[in-house]
């Protein structure tokens, strides 16, 4: 059966001890998510905490928004 649609998506690779894939492994045969979408949600939730523009030195120009 096809999966739904969810947009689109780049793939990423990561390589973590085997271990930690274990238990990854573990985690997603008890939650029934696949890893794929655990990692995705970890990987959103991080860069969701992280300010691009201070980063890399850029910042916003200090216009005022119109309401």
């Amino acid at each position: 059966m096809p999966q739904p649609f969810k947009g689109d998506r780049r793939n990423i690779t990561v390589r973590v001890q085997a271990a930690d894939a274990e238990k990854l492994q573990a985690f997603s045969n008890i939650t029934g998510d696949s890893k794929s979408d655990v990692v995705a949600r970890l990987v959103i939730d991080f860069l969701k905490t992280i300010d691009i523009d201070t980063i890399s030195g850029q910042e916003a120009l200090p216009i005022a928004k119109a309401s």
